[in-house]
């Protein structure tokens, strides 16, 4: 890979801030580069109140994990919703109940019934039906690198970090080919109100898009209902879920499986899409690592978990405080919201030396922050961390010299709070002949 000036590859122009005080996570440079503002709020205090957004940030790894392994201490669900709800403007919420239903994450809801939820989906996204999927994945990765292995170069999240994770994940879900770009943008439109701060008017459009991937998960529920499948949305049409309160079973109610599949589609390809093109910039910083990978194939799987570690694709989610506590020293108050910050986790020092620089030997690479701890760990970390194996294996197999694209990249991030995802990126590269 060739070498490049420090400025091309400069994760941006760095934090222009002194202290914990000035940082503010909804400052445009903040989100560009996350962990310099992680490095003064880290040091400051392990639980430091942010007036700026009105939450106590948390930002070392082993705080992190203590409130992660107390779901029922520190809540998510409907009661952070009410502190913090996603979407703000009566008249965007009143939409959903004009034309479609309720925005409604099952997946996301408290102990004991999301454990009831998640005994749904988890038999069906473990590593051997992943793995009984082997095939069909790798053959989408290949046709993937057909379509453009002649060209000189592409836009990498376009042409192949895109589509791969929602070709796999609607063969999951069970929707036909055909209709991935428009699931491509309801994904986007459903993902949009986390970055915060969004207008009427933009709220109001992603909204409107929602409730148009509502309305083709219900169809499509008609359909499967007609003409069972093989498929994640046919299982959910044919299981109970027993109520915690209750301890009955009973059939999901239409809101419970339209919000479980557009979980599962969003988380299904956002993270994976994030995941795969971070990894490409990663490499592009870091071509010694590059060259240990052409070396031995063995070290992908690390280098999966060192890119999601480094380059967390979603960097922090909220917790509540159901009662007066104490972390890592600070008194918080029940009531108070968390900003679990898991890029600042996955950056901590105690837990990963020299944490910018990604170890294909690290020995707890695994052990990272990206996909949650404990009850509520991403149902489809197993599905991701598998995918994105098999497409580094198959890119490295298939082709070489993978560098930037010539006066094509800035490296920009969306803007958000939550997410850490380029805009764009640009590859050139040689091939194998493979």
């Amino acid at each position: 890979m060739a070498q490049a000036t420090n400025r091309k590859f400069h994760m941006s122009d760095g934090c222009p801030y002194k202290h914990a005080s000035e940082v503010d996570f909804m400052d445009p440079l903040v989100q560009q580069n996350w962990f310099e503002a992680y490095d003064l709020i880290r040091e400051e205090s392990p639980a430091y109140f942010m007036e700026q957004i009105g939450m106590y940030v948390l930002t070392r790894y082993d705080d992190i994990e203590y409130v992660l392994r107390r779901p029922f201490e520190f809540t998510s669900g409907s009661d952070v919703q009410n502190t913090e709800p996603l979407i703000k403007f009566d008249a965007a919420i009143a939409r959903y109940e004009e034309k479609g239903w309720t925005r409604f994450t099952p997946l996301g809801e408290n102990p004991p019934q999301h454990a009831h939820y998640r005994a749904m989906v988890d038999p069906a996204l473990t590593a051997s039906c992943v793995k009984e999927k082997e095939g069909f994945i790798k053959n989408a990765i290949n046709e993937l690198v057909d379509d453009w292995i002649d060209e000189p170069s592409i836009p990498f999240i376009e042409r192949f970090a895109e589509p791969l994770p929602m070709i796999v994940i609607a063969e999951l879900l069970g929707f036909p080919k055909m209709d991935l770009p428009l699931l491509k943008v309801w994904s986007t439109a459903w993902v949009l109100p986390f970055s915060r701060g969004l207008s009427l008017e933009q709220e109001m459009d992603a909204v409107e898009k929602h409730i148009e991937l509502q309305h083709y998960i219900f169809d499509t529920m008609k359909q499967k209902r007609k003409t069972p499948g093989n498929d994640i949305i046919t299982r959910l049409l044919n299981i109970k879920v027993e109520e915690a309160a209750t301890g009955k079973s009973r059939p999901l109610t239409d809101t419970e499986i339209i919000g479980i599949t557009d979980h599962l589609l969003i988380g299904g390809n956002e993270t994976t899409t994030f995941a795969l093109s971070n990894g490409l910039w990663l490499l592009f910083r870091n071509p010694e690592t590059y060259q240990q990978l052409q070396k031995d194939q063995s070290k992908v799987k690390n280098f999966v978990e060192e890119v999601l570690r480094i380059e967390s694709p979603t960097q922090g989610l909220y917790r509540f405080v159901k009662e007066d506590c104490e972390i890592g020293g600070v008194k918080i108050p029940a009531g108070a919201t968390l900003s679990i910050r898991y890029g600042a986790g996955n950056h901590d020092p105690r837990r990963f030396p020299e944490p910018l620089v990604p170890d294909l030997n690290r020995k707890n690479a695994g052990r990272h922050l990206a996909f949650g701890l404990g009850e509520k760990v991403c149902p489809g970390a197993t599905l991701s961390r598998m995918e994105q194996k098999w497409a580094w294996e198959i890119l490295f197999s298939r082709i070489s010299n993978i560098r930037p694209a010539p006066g094509k990249n800035n490296y920009k991030h969306r803007a958000g709070m939550w997410v850490r995802a380029l805009e764009e990126i640009y590859m050139s590269f040689d091939t194998t002949g493979s």
